[in-house]
């Protein structure tokens, strides 16, 4: 398998410094497979909870603002496929041979992903069928990630 380009666009930073330094080392990892590059997208900060529309329209223009053109693209969904690391692997390997050679991973905020990213995308993933904090989300996406190269390579499972 080729060096192909990744992109992981996510809403938001995590507050909490054990997802942050988790993102850290699978991402050191995941770059000896691939051109990876994680895109924060700025949360949407507004003082009522009544305005999720509107907050998941904004973060979806930033998002959109920053898809690369021509990749692949996979939004996290809690509604998407879900599928083995095996399963997921093989999907990456295809993924990556389409159009430009490169892939991109959404990951919304705390309300999720706007409908039309969800829509417009290639394709749609749920890592659990269980409701997960967004960088929690980011975390185990790039650790499926690395584990996915490992095994397309029949590499071992860094511990």
């Amino acid at each position: 398998m080729k060096k192909i380009r990744l992109t992981l666009i996510f809403v938001g930073r995590s507050a909490d410094r054990y997802v942050r330094e988790g993102c850290r080392v699978y991402e050191e990892r995941i770059r000896r497979y691939a051109d990876f590059m994680p895109v924060p997208v700025p949360e949407e900060r507004l003082p009522s909870r009544g305005k999720i529309s509107y907050i998941l329209q904004q973060e979806g223009r930033r998002i959109r603002e920053r898809l690369p053109a021509g990749a692949f693209t996979v939004a996290l969904d809690e509604r998407g496929k879900q599928v083995s690391s095996e399963a997921f692997a093989r999907s990456l390997e295809k993924w990556s041979l389409s159009g430009s050679g490169e892939v991109a991973f959404i990951v919304g905020g705390p309300y999720g992903l706007e409908e039309s990213i969800k829509k417009g995308a290639d394709d749609s993933l749920s890592l659990s069928p269980m409701t997960l904090a967004h960088g929690m989300a980011r975390l185990l996406l790039c650790e499926q990630i690395y584990r996915a190269f490992t095994l397309l390579r029949g590499e071992p499972y860094h511990k």
